[in-house]
């Protein structure tokens, strides 16, 4: 196994082709360094974790920027406000030339209230997430499964991509780049996400949110590894951590806008019945999950009463990252009525709904498929997937398809 290529790569590079200015976002060691330098290898490259290139911009960014030839790379660029407002000043001065500036950066208040003030309408952003599981292989998709559910016909000759054992590793492990290729000492993974979540917690959030109550905010985070894929129930939240109910909103923003948490809305369009409102989530890895619940082996994950929902995290981030990494328009939501009628995952993109049934186990009986076909029925979507642990592709019912794991 070794790392050749992120999918985000070629999306960054065209949008480097029409905007002055791309920045990429993400949580701490999902590989935004390294991605910055694949794309500009010849760039003159700052790492504002540096304490001299720090120094350096800080001192007169302005001329800085007038003084050194473009492209440039500006590596956790939210450390540097100052230097927002000299992109601003330097874009402006050439705002047709594109590919000028390559910014990375992970998420704080700071940063994304200088882009959105700042550089409005003169930057692109995109988010980089842990390895998606063709990357991790050295295979980044190429869009074949994007174009089967365009048209669903075409699910039918996806060839498998992947056997039973690889995903139940991928699951395992998690995406991040640095321990998930040096899986294989399983002393070294443990070591590297206790160091993670230590510096995560300890050093970038209490920087971020210094009045924050830091021991309270990583007992969140470790509620949130049992909660994931689970609808949050904040009252519960507030009374375990003995905190208000408006704490408890303002961790989920910061573990969502520290890019460790996808919220999922719920699907409150054209619906007729009583449904849920409350968003769900889970922790965008499922290594992260699997390391703060103790999970050992890939034996220990499936018998562990929360495999169900580890495994539909791991399906839920793969579908979702193959739409965004190739800047695919998408919105994703659930779907649950108070009779407990639910879809797992419904994913709205520029052809249609698509609404998506996520099962851990290998046969899915027609009974469990009651919610989706009322689902399809009612808001006329073309079809419907299952995704499971199946062996091929082929029609559930007249509009809905099996879609076995290993096809993604």
């Amino acid at each position: 196994m070794s790392y050749q290529k992120r999918s985000l790569k070629s999306s960054v590079e065209f949008l480097l082709q029409h905007f002055p200015a791309v920045v990429i976002l993400g949580a701490r060691q999902v590989g935004k360094s390294t991605l910055t330098q694949q794309i500009l290898p010849n760039a003159t490259f700052f790492d504002l974790e540096r304490d001299s290139d720090y120094q350096r911009i800080n001192d007169d960014p302005a001329l800085l920027l007038q003084e050194t030839n473009r492209p440039i790379v500006f590596d956790e660029a939210q450390l540097s406000p100052a230097l927002f407002r000299a992109l601003r000043v330097a874009i402006d001065q050439n705002r047709n030339q594109p590919g000028q500036f390559l910014l990375s950066g992970s998420s704080s208040p700071e940063l994304l209230k200088n882009i959105s003030e700042t550089l409005a309408g003169r930057i692109a952003i995109v988010e980089l997430d842990p390895f998606d599981w063709h990357e991790i292989y050295g295979t980044p998709a190429s869009g074949e499964l994007l174009e089967a559910l365009i048209k669903p016909e075409r699910l039918l000759e996806l060839p498998a991509r992947f056997d039973k054992q690889q995903l139940l590793s991928l699951c395992l492990y998690g995406g991040y780049p640095e321990p998930v290729l040096k899986k294989d000492d399983r002393r070294f993974y443990r070591l590297w996400m206790e160091s993670y979540l230590k510096t995560y917690i300890e050093r970038d959030i209490r920087v971020l949110f210094p009045q924050l109550n830091i021991d309270a905010y990583k007992r969140f985070i470790q509620m949130l590894a049992f909660s994931s894929g689970d609808i949050i129930n904040a009252s519960a939240f507030a009374r375990s951590l003995d905190v208000s109910q408006t704490t408890i909103k303002n961790y989920l923003e910061i573990v969502e806008g520290t890019f460790l948490w996808r919220r999922i809305p719920s699907w409150q369009k054209n619906v007729n019945k009583r449904i849920v409102k409350t968003p769900k989530g889970h922790l965008r890895d499922t290594g992260l999950i699997n390391y703060m619940l103790r999970i050992q082996d890939e034996n220990d994950m499936k018998s562990h009463p929360q495999f169900g929902k580890i495994w539909e995290t791991f399906v839920a981030e793969q579908l979702i990252r193959q739409f965004t990494n190739q800047l695919e328009r998408l919105d994703y939501y659930y779907y649950r009525t108070q009779n407990q009628a639910e879809v797992d995952l419904i994913l709205e993109t520029e052809n249609g709904l698509i609404p998506i049934e996520i099962k851990a186990g290998s046969v899915t009986a027609k009974r469990q498929l009651k919610a989706l076909e009322a689902f399809i029925e009612e808001h006329n979507c073309a079809y419907g997937l299952v995704v499971n642990n199946g062996d091929e592709v082929y029609k559930l019912s007249p509009k809905i398809y099996q879609l076995p794991a290993v096809f993604l």
